[in-house]
């Protein structure tokens, strides 16, 4: 069983670098064309599955850092509980049978005892 091993580990890592290979797009794949990564997958095995893994990974890394724009500190809050306007938005998905209304104040009654007991009059 374990002379198998090798051959079992270069088919699953073929066959995962070799569809990782087809799903990319033509404008991501890295520094060879679609094809020619395809032939070093399939007739090259462990350095063909190995070496497309990481130059895909580092290229996606090296896209990445490019794709993102330097954070510059803006006047718009950071979180949505800080955005007063994400918070109004929320009110009309608020459903009004689940919503706790805060307690109506009771009115008061005029007991005798708040009467002033000379005029009767509170």
């Amino acid at each position: 069983m374990v002379r198998f091993l090798p051959f079992l580990i270069s088919l699953v890592l073929s066959v995962y670098a070799l569809f990782s290979c087809i799903q990319t797009r033509d404008e991501d794949v890295p520094y060879l064309p679609k094809l020619v990564w395809i032939v070093l997958i399939v007739f090259v095995p462990f350095v063909g599955p190995i070496v497309w893994l990481l130059m895909s990974r580092t290229e996606a890394v090296r896209r990445e850092r490019a794709a993102v724009p330097k954070a510059r500190p803006s006047g718009r809050p950071v979180a949505p509980d800080d955005d007063p306007d994400f918070l109004a938005s929320l009110d009309r998905y608020r459903d009004p049978r689940t919503t706790i209304k805060p307690p109506e104040p009771e009115p008061q009654d005029k007991t005798p005892e708040d009467e002033d007991p000379e005029t009767g009059k509170p």
